[in-house]
């Protein structure tokens, strides 16, 4: 796949998603192939600043699987060996688009939804009209509107209970592989993979780099709404409010790791008082996680 180190600036615009230079050792971002999962992605492979690499098949990363194919699932739970799913979504969300639970019964699934409100792009709750209007209402600074999520989601009383809760789970799961999501695998579940990430000792330029793949890999929604735009004849210039919605950009990973910094001082410091992942629980973390 041919990339570009093709950073976003501060101020991010429409068409100028940015797509990351390679990792060494880690081919393609470690997407996996499914008929209907466009961005799931192990993380094995990866690198840590110690030398160190993450397992295969152990950590997934991916959008929601309610459009998971009978072969999709299949690759899952006997070829990666998923035992444990995590979904980042709310309540509505799963409810209008569910993980296929019945077709997983060997699975055990986690509920632990990082955020608690709608918010457009981020839950997908709205129909589409009232997304478009919605869309409207922003388009003068949408970017700003999806990047301030990124502080809620990790300061948030909501977003510390499941990313802890999180944590937890992976330090407890002895075998097999654990795949968490959201809706696009971009926000919460991009976000859970930067702790991951973190938390094990993959480097900060890594870490922003894995992020930027999903820009790579993402496809769901932007033509329908391309289309439905088009067809109702609804607001011109909505192309800023879409890239805003589906594609990563570094100054959403920006604005989160300063709003951390600045609640807590660092990450380090974060990971023991807001998650209450401390230095013993990383330490074990790395000894199920790393080779």
């Amino acid at each position: 796949m041919n990339t570009q180190n093709n950073t976003d600036t501060l101020t991010p615009h429409a068409g100028k998603p940015a797509t990351p230079a390679p990792i060494e050792g880690f081919i393609d971002f470690g997407h996996l192939s499914f008929d209907h999962l466009h961005n799931t992605r192990d993380l094995g492979g990866l690198r840590t600043t110690s030398g160190k690499q993450l397992k295969m098949n152990r950590l997934i990363r991916s959008g929601d699987l309610h459009a998971a194919t009978e072969a999709d699932i299949a690759k899952l739970t006997k070829e990666l060996n998923v035992e444990r799913v995590i979904d980042f979504r709310t309540d509505a969300e799963r409810n209008h688009l569910p993980d296929p639970t019945n077709k997983m019964s060997s699975v055990m699934f986690y509920d632990l939804p990082v955020i608690q409100m709608t918010t457009l792009g981020i839950t997908h709750e709205n129909t589409l009209s009232q997304d478009i209007e919605f869309l409207e209402k922003y388009q003068k600074d949408p970017f700003a509107l999806i990047g301030g999520v990124y502080p809620t989601a990790l300061l948030g009383s909501e977003g510390k209970r499941a990313y802890g809760n999180f944590l937890d789970i992976l330090l407890n799961a002895e075998t097999g592989a654990t795949l968490w999501h959201c809706t696009e695998g971009k926000d919460r579940a991009g976000l859970g993979s930067v702790l991951v990430e973190y938390a094990l000792g993959v480097s900060k330029d890594d870490i922003y780099k894995d992020y930027l793949a999903t820009n790579l890999f993402v496809r769901n929604h932007l033509d329908h709404f391309a289309d439905a735009i088009e067809v109702h004849h609804l607001a011109k210039h909505l192309d800023a409010d879409i890239d805003a919605l589906y594609y990563a950009y570094t100054s959403y990973l920006d604005g989160a790791f300063e709003a951390v910094e600045q609640a807590y001082g660092s990450m380090d410091t974060y990971l023991t008082e807001a998650l209450h992942f401390g230095e013993g629980k990383r330490e074990k973390l790395q000894e199920l996680y790393l080779i």
